[in-house]
């Protein structure tokens, strides 16, 4: 086998709790896997894209692998320039595929979705985070890779179930895209906080009673310092919910009002409400992330493990769980790449998004940082930030719950709901409303908005 060198550089960036790393090369070999993926994919099968550089089998190879083409690619909401684009996977597309041309479209003021689609870009492959996934049936954007999938033999089960299922539920038994790289909420922790004040580490799979207890011990003021014990994105962590419980219906009623979300608002609440501090309306009104990583008076800090890749004495356990479900982390939030209803390459372009299902695309990912693997292999989850310094020593398995949740369904109106619910916390964790009061009037009023919404 002939060994290629690879150069990684390492860039800054950020979507959705992954990372792109910092501003350093690195020159690593291709492993034997990649040998391994490769006589997969040349055997058309375990859900690998066709090997683009087989000699001897050229002349079977169907015409658009050897045609030259330009591919579009989109990924909208997030600030990735060309040249991130590229190291993140333009370059690895290019040598996979030597007859494709990447083309990126950056996303920024005149080329937000609206304009792209206005301007009639042939789109052909678009990448969407699970909180914009509706985006691609708001624009009708929408292409079933069933049919691909059969012809081509991929294994679905080499992916993480909970991913596959949402999107074959998105799709109505279909299957719009396949995840490419995913991240999960942590239980990140300042370590040096825990030694000013004589408090174990919190240890994985510890559950949110305990977690409670050690926030108590760790909210206290000190030296005219407020230490606060523990602290989330409340958002985050109700969209991602351990208890799977869906913010709406698929005609759009709002289900928040249900003992599931009544059991998350008060567990949540009482973390707001501990003795010591003005919690319930100092710590909500301040940037939860800034405590923790600049200001470093938050101990504990529930979130995207994107958060530890800053400058601290950080590490990581599990999420807590609920006494009642046990091993079970939250809901992964995973990036999807599609197949856009608008691209006159299909065929190319599902080569490509099945290529980046491969074991060869996720250990240059993993490594890097784009996301965590969306595969069920531990050995290449476990490269994770492999070519960051910054994530050495770390406890990287805790950014893979053992026992994902399963995603819940997302609707065009699903943010309303979800903004209403992350109120009714706020309400009830400072203390103006009780749990069934807030969360009613909120499902009213998402019923209200949803309805103007739809013109009703």
């Amino acid at each position: 086998m002939r060994l290629h060198m690879r150069r990684y550089v390492q860039i800054a960036f950020k979507q959705g709790g992954t990372v792109m790393g910092t501003n350093r090369k690195r020159l690593s070999l291709v492993t034997l896997l990649t040998l391994t993926a490769v006589i997969a994919a040349a055997c058309g099968g375990g859900g690998k894209a066709i090997d683009s550089s087989r000699d001897a089998a050229s002349d079977k190879e169907p015409a658009y692998l050897k045609e030259p083409v330009e591919i579009t690619f989109y990924r909208p909401n997030t600030a990735t320039t060309e040249e991130q684009f590229k190291q993140m996977m333009g370059d690895a597309v290019k040598a996979k595929f030597p007859n494709v041309t990447p083309k990126f479209i950056p996303y920024a003021k005149g080329t937000e979705f609206k304009d792209v689609i206005a301007a009639g870009e042939n789109l052909d492959i678009v990448f969407y985070s699970i909180g914009l996934i509706t985006n691609m049936t708001d624009y009708d954007l929408q292409y079933d890779l069933s049919g691909l999938l059969k012809t081509n033999k991929f294994d679905l089960t080499r992916l993480e179930q909970t991913q596959v299922e949402f999107m074959k539920n998105f799709s109505g038994g279909g299957m719009y895209g396949l995840p490419v790289w995913t991240t999960a909420e942590v239980l990140a922790y300042n370590k040096d906080l825990f030694d000013k004040f004589g408090v174990a580490y919190p240890k994985d799979g510890m559950t949110w009673d305990e977690a409670y207890e050690m926030a108590k011990k760790l909210t206290r003021k000190d030296g005219g310092v407020q230490y606060y014990g523990y602290g989330m994105s409340p958002s985050h962590m109700l969209n991602v919910n351990q208890l799977s419980a869906p913010f709406n219906d698929a005609q759009n009623k709002p289900l928040i009002t249900d003992d599931k979300f009544k059991k998350l608002i008060d567990n949540f609440a009482r973390f707001y409400q501990l003795p010591g501090s003005d919690l319930a309306k100092e710590l909500w009104s301040k940037q939860t992330t800034t405590l923790f990583t600049k200001d470093k008076t938050l101990a504990m800090y529930a979130y995207f493990n994107s958060v530890l890749n800053n400058e601290g004495n950080y590490d990581a356990v599990t999420l807590p769980t609920f006494a009642d479900a046990r091993d079970v982390g939250s809901q992964m939030y995973p990036t999807y790449a599609t197949v856009a209803s608008t691209s006159k390459h299909k065929e190319m372009a599902y080569q490509i998004v099945a290529y980046l299902t491969s074991d060869e695309y996720q250990i240059k990912m993993s490594k890097d940082a784009t996301g965590l693997s969306i595969l069920n292999n531990p050995q290449i989850q476990m490269t994770f930030a492999e070519s960051l310094p910054i994530y050495q020593g770390k406890n990287i398995k805790s950014f893979f719950p053992a026992k994902p949740a399963p995603i819940t369904m997302k609707t065009k109106y699903t943010g309303i709901v979800s903004g209403k619910a992350n109120s009714a916390l706020q309400q009830v964790a400072q203390g103006e409303k009780d749990v069934v009061t807030a969360l009613r009037e909120a499902a009213e009023a998402a019923t209200k908005e949803i309805q103007a919404a739809q013109g009703k």
